[in-house]
Parts: structure tokens; sequence; C-alpha cells
């Protein structure tokens, strides 16, 4: 996966072309077993974004935060499109969370290395800790298979593609990648900090 820093300059360029459904469906079926798992991973995902209306107050402002730094490097990367790939990837750890062995999954994997709240609040610095252990630990972090999470960044790729507005261009799958892990590990973040996300009454 191709590292997005929060202080990269310059721009990323986009996807040359679309991926469309027929594509897809040849990337899950190259796949295997890990292709079934994604494509049950990304219905049950989207199911379950139907119940949530954003995530908590700590983890939306750091996605907001994140997305805002990654705008200018990667303009294809708008911020309905990154909001749609880390609500669908938060979700989907939540999917995971409640029948891991549906997806392959022994347990569920937590992110253990964030301090105590200090006077009931996060700290500071919680954004590096979350974008650093994205990049270095999340092999170890994530509960699918390394096909099965492949297979499911290329739904939320196709999806990416499918709400890009005219002339904005196809974010790479690369972001896409990068922005699912960031979200995937903000849902451990809420775990450990006792939050939920917001859901519809």
């Amino acid at each position: 996966m191709a590292r997005f820093g929060l202080r990269r300059s310059g721009a990323v360029k986009p996807e040359a072309e679309r991926l469309g459904r027929a594509r897809l469906d040849a990337l899950l079926g190259q796949r295997g077993a890990d292709g079934a798992v994604a494509r049950l991973l990304d219905r049950e995902a989207d199911a379950a974004m139907g119940g949530i209306t954003s995530l908590s107050p700590l983890t939306s402002a750091l996605a907001v935060d994140y997305l805002d730094r990654l705008a200018r490097p990667i303009p294809s990367l708008t911020p309905s499109v990154g909001a749609q790939i880390a609500g669908r990837a938060y979700a989907a750890h939540m999917v995971v969370e409640k029948e891991p062995g549906r997806f392959g999954a022994a347990d569920v994997p937590v992110l253990g290395t964030l301090p105590p709240p200090r006077r009931g609040r996060a700290p500071q610095d919680l954004l590096s800790r979350v974008v650093k252990a994205s990049r270095r630990d999340f092999e170890e972090l994530c509960a699918l298979t390394p096909g099965a999470w492949a297979g499911f960044v290329d739904c939320l790729t196709k999806r990416a593609h499918d709400a890009a507005g005219a002339g904005q261009g196809f974010a790479p799958r690369d972001a896409v990648d990068g922005v699912a892990r960031f979200a995937w590990l903000l849902r451990q973040v809420d775990l450990h900090y006792h939050q939920e996300p917001e859901r519809r009454a």
C-alpha cells in the first residue's frame, strides 16, 4: 500500500479507469474464498450503514481532520467519497465484531497501545497514533485475512468510483486502502475509550 502521509506535497494522480462491476467480480473471483468473504462483508457493512448517522464525536473529529489533510495531495478523494469509505470500513469492523467466524476470524484484535484518557479526554496526539498504527501494525490489528481485506478494499474502491462526480477523477485504490485502514482502527479507538457511533432513532 502506498503510504499517504499527513504532510505529503504534490498531487496523487487519480485512477485512469473506473472500477466497474465486471472487473470487481473478476477480482473477487480470483481471490476465491477470500473474495466470497469480502463480498459478504461489503454487503453486511452496507446494511449496517443504514443504522448509523455518524461516527462518535471523538472519531468523527479524527476522520474529518485526516480526510482534510489528504484532500490536497489526493484531490480525487473528495470529502463525500472519503466519508463513504471511512463509514463503510468502520461499519465493517462492527459487523465482524458481532460474528467473527462468519468472516474467517477467530477473534477481533484491538489496538492496545492507546493511553488512558486524561481528565476524561483522549490524548492530543491520537490522530498520529492511529495513522502510524494503520501503516505499521495493521496486519496484526485486522481480523480478516490479507486476501479478504484486499477484496473488501476492491469493493470499497468500486463504491468510491461509483460515487465520484463528473470531473473529479477516480480515487486511487491505495488511497481507498489507506482511509479504510484508518477507519477500521477508529472503531477500535471508540471501543478503547467506550464511545459509540451516532445511531438512527
